[in-house]
């Protein structure tokens, strides 16, 4: 079967679901225009045929469509009716059918000696009850109230090429249960919004069994107690995908999202190479993101994860767990002659593996199985050449380097794992117009601080085991010797490496290069 473009459905998605978000007026025809000319700008061709009626106004075929970037093709899609009418107090009501229809078609464009693109048809269905959708307040700023004690995008059709696929070849559920939603819009140069809301319990159902793959795939699963939260400003223009141009024109957006306990099961059935199963859990965990023309960032965390891996070619069953895995990142997205902020992160807490994986390697047990723990924590200074979300620019880029890097932190880097810990910290600069004194980048001026705690240990038992030749060992030896000093800590090893500005390089005070 032909690969589904995920970006047609979530083109398509905001339309359905986000559109009560952006009306900015309290009339039904100054509403529906608002909201026509808000699809307008994100680059959307809007029709749909209206019809007043006193208070209410009625558009009925709602379509949509988008040119998708890069020339990969288009959709369309269909939304049904939408009723405006007008509510007390100067309040609009926005009523839908319980079931929204939604169809997009996705017909790609063959490359050149390619003929498999086969046009792509999915027919959805939002499925809505007990809702209400109200707007309020004044025109420079608005308040959307929405609530629903049920919400569902469901999968009722694909057709790919000349083949069509039912329930049980194709299917996809994602319900939503007790919904409620405040979204608050300003106007003007640019549309101001905030967002925040809650989501009681969140479920999903996935089947894939097409009769041209012997593979079927079963997903399942959700999450309890979901929150979110964000805002951003959106440039007045018809920029349409163009991200770059938006950024330029002042678009930013943030977002914080928070999850309770959730779980997952993955099951693939396979007749030619085994079954797989996945069961997967989690304590909770968050997401945060912000955009705009300073930087893109993102950050996660999630605690309590437990993951069970069963599969035709293991001999056993894999089980691993942590008490926390997280990561952070930021950088430039837009190009710049000052210096700007960049970082990046990971934390992996308390990593636990089942005794079965360590008897692999390990069955006497002479390594300590103590739960291991990694953190990165890197920031700097650096210099983009190019608007990273501008993809003509970066395709004339060609062998020119996207960027420069001035300054490196290691704020944090830490690894505990079999009875033995490293510690690094330190700071650099970065010289780019020399770069003759390390060949290929920029000379470096600063120090890094490294702490060794029970490697020789750790060495020891590793070619008492049969893991770690021992010509190897005496060689990792003989270099700890040569930058590593005694620590006052019982077998432990201290360095410093230091980059002078006459471009030497030092470890304790020695000088190795």
């Amino acid at each position: 079967m032909a690969c589904i473009p995920a970006r047609s459905l979530f083109l398509a998605l905001p339309a359905t679901l986000i559109a009560g978000s952006v009306w900015a007026d309290l009339t039904p025809a100054e509403v529906w225009g608002d909201w026509k000319s808000y699809m307008q700008d994100m680059g959307y061709t809007v029709e749909g045929r209206e019809s007043a009626d006193g208070a209410a106004l009625t558009v009925s075929d709602v379509t949509m469509r988008m040119e998708l970037p890069e020339e990969e093709g288009a959709f369309a899609m269909s939304m049904g009716t939408l009723s405006f009418v007008e509510g007390p107090a100067g309040a609009v009501e926005v009523r839908m059918p319980e079931t929204l229809p939604i169809t997009i078609d996705f017909t790609p464009r063959a490359e050149a000696g390619e003929d498999d693109s086969e046009p792509v048809s999915m027919a959805l269905a939002y499925i809505q009850k007990g809702q209400s959708l109200t707007a309020s307040g004044s025109a420079e700023a608005l308040k959307y109230d929405y609530a629903a004690e049920t919400a569902t995008i469901a999968l009722t059709g694909l057709t790919v090429g000349k083949e069509s696929y039912g329930a049980e070849q194709a299917t996809f559920e994602l319900t939503a249960n007790g919904l409620n939603a405040r979204s608050e819009m300003t106007a003007g140069e640019t549309r101001g919004y905030a967002q925040a809301g809650r989501i009681d319990s969140l479920s999903y159902n996935v089947v894939m069994n097409t009769p041209d793959d012997p593979a079927s795939l079963k997903l399942k699963g959700g999450a309890a107690d979901i929150t979110f939260d964000g805002g951003g400003q959106l440039p007045v223009m018809g920029a349409g995908d163009d991200m770059a141009a938006m950024l330029r024109a002042g678009m930013t957006a943030r977002g914080n999202f928070s999850a309770g306990a959730g779980s997952s099961e993955m099951a693939v059935s396979d007749p030619e190479n085994g079954d797989f199963t996945l069961i997967s859990s989690s304590g909770g965990g968050k997401l945060d993101f912000q955009m705009g023309p300073e930087g893109l960032s993102y950050g996660g965390a999630q605690k309590q994860i437990s993951v069970d891996v069963t599969a035709a070619e293991m001999p056993f069953p894999i089980k691993f767990s942590m008490a926390k895995a997280a990561f952070n990142m930021a950088m430039p997205v837009m190009q710049s002659d000052a210096l700007q902020d960049f970082a990046f992160g990971v934390t992996l807490e308390e990593f636990q593996m089942s005794d079965m994986i360590w008897g692999i390697f390990d069955p006497a047990g002479q390594l300590p199985r103590d739960p291991a723990t990694l953190v990165i924590d890197l920031s700097g200074k650096a210099k983009l050449m190019f608007d990273m979300m501008d993809p003509e620019i970066a395709e004339d880029m060609g062998d020119q380097e996207p960027g420069e890097l001035h300054a490196l932190s290691v704020n944090e880097l830490s690894l505990d794992l079999a009875g033995a810990e490293l510690d690094a910290s330190g700071d650099l600069t970065f010289d780019n117009a020399d770069r003759q004194t390390v060949p290929g980048m920029p000379k470096p001026v600063g120090a890094l601080d490294l702490k060794l705690v029970g490697a020789v240990a750790l060495m020891d038992k590793l070619v008492s085991m049969g893991l770690l030749p021992q010509e190897q060992a005496m060689g990792a030896r003989m270099m700890l010797g040569l930058f590593a000093v005694p620590g006052e800590e019982e077998n432990s090893l201290e360095s410093r490496i230091e980059f002078t500005e006459e471009g030497a390089i030092l470890a304790n005070g020695q000088r190795v290069k």
